[in-house]
């Protein structure tokens, strides 16, 4: 879940023998400040810490991700030790912290050992430095776990140059009827992904995007570089191959898939998504992309409004 930093919404019950209070609840969990090793990095100006959503299979263990980075320049932190805090639900309780060092490319990984049971947990990757962070969630998936996919510029929004208006700082438009037909597949229970080709900057604004217009909450997986972010079949097309793999891996089995652009198409198709299950949204000129090599062509999709129509006798996820 994408959730805004909140303050303390509640507290735990009475302690033991002693009366004490245990800690607070809070929606934004903190680690005792400690002095950087080197502040080149946090001197370049704010942090753009970025880390991604995570989808595995319970029972495997799994690794969460984090670039952190400062400035306009995006200036690595380098060799700086962060830490991990992991909760159930949205505002903890929250797990002691764990630490791990950054890289030379500002990157860490902590190592999590396997979830027992389905659900989904929050994540905060904090700067003990400054406190700065970088959020995302882990969500366990049992084998068979129905899901449909979601493509974002041009796909919700109404065309691919939305994207540079979110660059720019504005906010993009939603096609008319995207958000009830998202919402429709989540009411009869599956799960819904969002895997788009926005570059990790994005990610942030792209979360708050979906919240704002009242997209279902689901995992939010985006490009990791900027070579992942262009708009080719060894870009964009690569990396939604990658991701959709690592989805099927993890148990979800995917009911439908939404998109509008040839690297849409065939990473449906290869990732197993029939493409009777597949919708690919009309271009500005109302033309379709051409059909994978070696798939039958997907489903045209004119109008969202007409289309959640015929999701109203649907068969529920299993």
């Amino acid at each position: 879940m994408r959730l805004r930093t909140m303050a303390v919404v509640a507290a735990l019950g009475i302690g033991g023998c002693g009366g004490g209070r245990a800690p607070a609840v809070t929606c934004a969990p903190e680690v005792p400040r400690r002095p950087f090793r080197g502040r080149v990095a946090q001197r370049m100006g704010d942090p753009h810490h970025v880390t991604g959503d995570v989808v595995v299979a319970v029972g495997t263990g799994f690794e969460v991700e984090a670039r952190l980075q400062y400035g306009k320049l995006r200036k690595d932190l380098e060799h700086e030790e962060v830490a991990l805090v992991v909760g159930e639900g949205a505002c903890g309780p929250w797990s002691a912290p764990v630490t791990a060092t950054t890289d030379d490319d500002g990157r860490v990984r902590f190592a999590r050992p396997a979830l027992a049971r389905p659900g989904t947990q929050r994540f905060h990757v904090i700067v003990p430095g400054d406190g700065s962070r970088a959020s995302g969630t882990i969500r366990a998936v049992a084998p068979g776990t129905g899901a449909v996919v979601f493509d974002v510029d041009g796909t919700l929004t109404t065309d691919d140059g939305e994207l540079f208006e979110d660059l720019l700082g504005g906010a993009a438009d939603v096609r008319p009827g995207a958000v009830d037909v998202a919402r429709r597949w989540d009411d009869l229970g599956y799960l819904v992904v969002y895997v788009t080709g926005r570059p990790p900057a994005l990610r942030a604004s792209t979360a708050r995007w979906l919240d704002d217009h009242g997209f279902p909450r689901g995992p939010l997986l985006t490009a990791d570089t900027w070579g992942e972010a262009l708009p080719t079949a060894g870009g964009v097309g690569a990396m939604k191959r990658a991701r959709l793999a690592a989805l099927r891996d993890a148990g979800l089995v995917f009911a439908a898939a939404y998109g509008n652009a040839g690297t849409d198409v065939c990473a449906y198709a290869e990732a197993g998504v029939a493409p009777a299950r597949t919708w690919i949204v009309f271009d500005d000129d109302g033309e379709l992309p051409a059909p994978c090599p070696g798939h039958a062509a997907p489903n045209p999709l004119p109008d969202y409004v007409a289309h959640a129509a015929t999701l109203r006798d649907h068969a529920a996820a299993p």
